[in-house]
């Protein structure tokens, strides 16, 4: 009997550890395919060059998998990157360069509000975020008069991330160590174990004694933080700042997560294999370029994509009835 446990647990480690490893299978053999026809993409400068295009949506994909780990989603981040990078425009004739700084603490405190009104009021992730992200466009259309702004030459950081160090972008530097952090962060302290505890299930995350007020806190102001920096990533690529900036990237940005491999519904997955598959969703909207797909046409693959990983990740057992 023990033998047969030891066994069946021994199975379903090696089974987690290989699904855990299909995204990475996948990207490698996504990448093998299109160097079939597109060789450039893998030169040096090619590499470069998709990097620092795909750094702010695989940020934003970084940030949105906390909430999504917790059982909850964020879909501000749109909102957040775009309005992050008008304010940043908008207040530096106050604060100079320190404006972006002061921008990225302020959508950290955003983010946990956010957190705080949906745990508190316990209202819906999805209607939360969605209000939220309504009124966070509206705003950046208000402040920037729906005209993209130019971003000061001053701006020092914006300036940095907009180099590089030799071919690595640092734009991408930024993202592989806040993914780094954030996965420290997640593996040693208690708030990582409190987080995968409040995904696998609510109610037993209470009676072990989680605070999740305080949890989900945490994780809407991590996401909210990784939106700004996406917004500023966004910034430092296009030199200017537009309230629409970021719209398409939502979408992308949920795909990126599914993909990777974290169930919808919580509790499995990490940021790591997160941070794979927003790389898949990345060199998938550039192949659909190349190939001649329009972008409205992209809006449907992607949306179908996202269907299909949404139900290949959901553990409807453990959500009963899905509504």
């Amino acid at each position: 009997m023990n033998a047969a446990k030891s066994l069946g647990s021994s199975f379903g480690t090696y089974t987690t550890q290989a699904r855990g490893l299909i995204p990475l299978l996948v990207l490698v053999l996504l990448v093998g395919g299109s160097s079939l026809f597109a060789p450039s993409m893998l030169s040096v400068g090619g590499l470069s060059s998709f990097f620092t295009d795909a750094a702010p949506l695989l940020i934003l994909v970084v940030g949105s998998t906390l909430p999504i780990l917790a059982g909850s989603i964020d879909l501000s981040v749109a909102g957040i990157a775009a309005l992050v990078g008008v304010l940043t425009v908008f207040l530096h004739p106050i604060f100079g360069p320190w404006a972006t700084p002061i921008v990225l603490v302020g959508a950290l405190l955003f983010g946990a509000l956010q957190g705080y009104v949906h745990a508190k009021l316990q209202l819906p992730s999805f209607i939360t975020t969605l209000a939220t992200l309504s009124i966070l466009t509206g705003l950046a259309l208000l402040l920037s008069n729906a005209t993209a702004l130019p971003i000061p030459d001053d701006d020092s950081l914006i300036s940095w991330i907009s180099g590089s160090v030799g071919p690595v972008p640092n734009s991408i530097i930024v993202v592989v160590c806040a993914t780094i952090v954030l996965a420290a962060v997640l593996r040693y302290t208690r708030f990582g174990r409190d987080l995968y505890a409040l995904g696998a299930g609510e109610r037993t995350a209470i009676m072990s004694g989680v605070n999740t007020t305080r949890v989900r806190c945490l994780v809407f102001a991590l996401s909210a933080f990784c939106a700004g920096i996406g917004g500023v990533l966004l910034s430092s690529i296009t030199g200017f700042s537009s309230p629409t900036i970021a719209g398409n990237l939502l979408l992308l940005s949920i795909v990126g997560v599914v993909l990777g491999g974290t169930a919808i519904s919580g509790g499995v997955g990490g940021l790591g294999s997160a941070l794979v598959g927003g790389v898949i969703t990345a060199w998938l909207r550039v192949i659909t370029v190349m190939v001649g797909v329009t972008p409205t046409t992209q809006n449907i693959v992607f949306g179908v994509m996202a269907l299909i990983a949404v139900m290949l990740t959901t553990d409807r057992a453990k959500i009963g009835i899905v509504k």
